[in-house]
């Protein structure tokens, strides 16, 4: 029988996956969860919304955005979880500083900045809603990269954090250039 596969007897994969991934991160936004376990926002809610009332996670609402973290209890499992899984031989739990790991996210942002930054060069002057829309859009991606921030926080050294900082100059260059190219509005007397 096949490592995951034997995993697969003893663990559902996305509670489980959920759990790790959460682990990996000291307080994380649903909807990043969601992307990394390869779920969706709603499916990812409901499990969580369980372990929530197992004593394993709280979560807090901030605005539109709900955050998660692991209580005390949680990361014990989460912990005990992850010496399961590499016991058996499946290795999917993402590594916190992994460098391998923290370049795929930024390069996941890059790839959506860009998308926006497309569909921002497409036209010539927006209106204020589709400002809001684009900003909308970017905003997710100011919270991504303040978390790869962090987990670069342990390596002052890391090649990663120059690109970062670019990452960090294009993000708000994309959004100087959604306020250049809004129109102003027109008053009405």
């Amino acid at each position: 029988m096949a490592a995951n596969e034997l995993a697969g007897v003893f663990l559902h994969k996305m509670p489980s996956s959920l759990l790790l991934t959460i682990r990996t991160y000291d307080r994380t936004y649903v909807s990043v969860l969601a992307k990394e376990c390869n779920c969706t926002y709603p499916h990812a809610v409901k499990t969580l919304g369980g372990m929530e009332k197992l004593g394993l996670l709280r979560s807090e609402k901030v605005g539109r955005v709900k955050y998660v973290e692991l209580t005390d209890h949680g990361r014990i499992v989460a912990d005990s979880l992850n010496e399961l899984v590499l016991s058996l031989g499946v290795n999917e739990a993402p590594m916190k500083n992994d460098a391998g790991h923290i370049n795929q996210k930024i390069n996941n942002v890059i790839r959506k900045v860009e998308a926006i930054q497309k569909d921002l060069d497409a036209g010539n002057n927006i209106s204020r809603d589709e400002a809001i829309h684009f900003n909308r859009r970017l905003g997710p991606y100011y919270r991504e990269l303040n978390s790869i921030r962090l987990l670069l926080e342990t390596q002052p050294h890391s090649p990663l954090r120059t690109k970062v900082d670019s990452l960090g100059r294009t993000l708000n260059k994309v959004k100087r250039e959604i306020e250049m190219k809004r129109m102003p509005q027109a008053t009405t007397t």
